[in-house]
């Protein structure tokens, strides 16, 4: 049973779900980040992973769903937090019944490379925005890729916008935040069939459709402002490009990466 506790004031505790939900820094030192919605609290709870604590709105009749989702996460403490705070602390209009501190994981590469078959990994190289970065990951998981890296200074995996632009299927999609192109390549070598490192350029001769992305692959998704670096690049074995037409000269990073990843799983149709 968890232990409950009531949060009436701005004390410690309150203070650690609002630290958490916009300091980087404290989420990484901490290892857990703030979640809320249906969604993503239904996902977690799916895909097993660990909450530390569960807050809801004291004096709330809470619905079947969120007292499921209680017996279900199997928190440690629960927060029955006064009315005011808990909109405080919500990041929508209209605040969900419930707010949690989930357990960060940190076996993200581990579980990519027990992927069969042709695995399909993605890279985002240095994305900016969480919410991109969110976006990435849902197109990640509708188009089965095994599993997504960062590379370089990004966005936060568990940024609150990147939780929920997600939609909760950062909880589904393994993940990891990697230093630099060389720590990647040298990981990519460790796998038992290295795959082809194919990258998006506006500069490319062949369209996305012309290359084979049927075998293991890791396909590439750039900076939003800058494209792939220097390093990825030249790691590439095939540059690709999305052929478009009218006054922009690209695409958002979320619009092309949903475009090469449907791409790849139009060529694997029947895997």
């Amino acid at each position: 049973m968890p232990v409950i506790q009531k949060m009436s004031a701005r004390n410690a505790a309150f203070q650690r779900f609002e630290t958490v939900k916009r300091n980087r820094e404290k989420r990484a030192k901490q290892k857990v980040f703030f979640v809320e919605g249906v969604h993503p609290i239904e996902q977690a709870v799916r895909f097993g992973w660990e909450f530390e604590a569960l807050g809801y709105a004291a004096g709330a009749r809470l619905s079947g769903w969120a007292n499921d989702m209680r017996r279900k996460a199997r928190a440690g403490v629960e927060y029955q937090i006064a009315p005011a705070l808990m909109e405080e602390l919500s990041e929508r209009e209209e605040s969900c019944e419930l707010i949690a501190l989930v357990k960060q994981r940190g076996d993200g590469l581990a579980r990519m490379e027990k992927a069969q078959g042709a695995p399909l990994y993605t890279l985002f190289d240095r994305p900016q925005n969480p919410g991109n970065l969110g976006t990435v990951i849902r197109s990640a998981d509708a188009f089965r890729a095994a599993g997504l890296i960062t590379t370089g200074h990004s966005a936060d995996f568990y940024d609150p916008q990147c939780v929920r632009a997600s939609i909760g299927t950062l909880f589904a999609l393994p993940f990891a935040a990697m230093a630099s192109a060389e720590e990647v390549l040298a990981w990519l070598d460790t796998l038992p069939e290295r795959p082809r490192i194919v990258g998006t350029s506006a500069h490319a001769v062949k369209r996305i459709d012309q290359v084979d992305l049927t075998g293991p692959t890791l396909l590439l998704i750039g900076n939003e402002t800058f494209g792939l670096s220097k390093a990825w690049k030249e790691a590439c074995d095939e540059l690709a490009l999305i052929p478009i037409h009218g006054a922009a000269s690209s695409l958002n990073a979320g619009s092309a990466a949903s475009i090469c990843l449907y791409e790849a799983a139009r060529q694997r149709q029947g895997d």
